[in-house]
């Protein structure tokens, strides 16, 4: 007579079978992970040969004047925001949305600058609200406005091309590659300077936002660290 089989040994198949899954869903993000960050680290490098990427200026990374109106870069550090108000910024216009401690948002105030807060998400882009928001900011300001995120790549980038392309200084096309030669920022956020119009930006369908922030994630995870 054969001996029952015992419940652990029914479920081994499944146990396997459920790994072997699980162990190639992984393997195959990985896979597609890579070739994305390589094709976007190639199309930056590509861009950075016709574009400037910024410079580095008293603790600001990718420092670049996008016209006589407004300058971008990453986040200041104390130094960085004393040198803003030493070339005649008065308005900061900060588009982190990560929690920031009262320490930190004291800062560009201490140094005397006037900050002017509009949180977007990294890797997102920016509302149809927020820009208008934000081009009335940069024009009735009397000196440059200063915008930045975090590394001053994707979301200032983003900021800035619905900035050039309604003053009618790009193109959607010319803006997608300044972002691209500051650095290499989400799918979504190209796909949103390359759809830009005068009139209106256009936000990218789902399809592409669940598309972006999936192969993003691991980036947003490290820089949340």
């Amino acid at each position: 007579m054969l001996a029952p089989i015992s419940p652990l040994a029914r479920t081994r198949p499944l146990i396997r079978r459920t790994a072997k899954i699980l162990v190639a869903a992984l393997l195959g993000y990985a896979a597609l992970w890579a070739a994305f960050t390589l094709g976007m680290i190639g199309a930056h490098a590509m861009a950075a040969q016709e574009e400037s990427s910024g410079v580095r200026m008293a603790g600001i990374n990718h420092f670049k004047a996008v016209d006589d109106r407004l300058w971008r870069g990453s986040a200041p550090g104390e130094a960085g925001y004393r040198e803003l108000a030493a070339r005649g910024v008065h308005t900061v216009v900060d588009l982190r949305a990560e929690k920031l401690s009262a320490k930190e948002l004291a800062v560009p105030r201490e140094a005397g600058l006037n900050v002017v807060r509009m949180p977007i998400r990294d890797g997102q882009t920016p509302t149809n609200d927020q820009v208008t928001a934000f081009l009335k900011t940069v024009k009735s300001s009397d000196s440059p406005v200063f915008v930045h995120c975090g590394a001053g790549v994707g979301r200032t980038g983003s900021i800035a091309a619905a900035y050039v392309v309604n003053t009618g200084e790009a193109t959607s096309k010319q803006a997608a590659l300044r972002n691209l030669a500051v650095g290499p920022p989400s799918i979504e956020q190209v796909w949103y300077a390359l759809s830009s119009g005068r009139d209106e930006m256009s936000q990218p369908p789902a399809a592409v936002e669940a598309f972006s922030r999936i192969f993003d994630a691991p980036r947003r995870i490290m820089a949340s660290l």
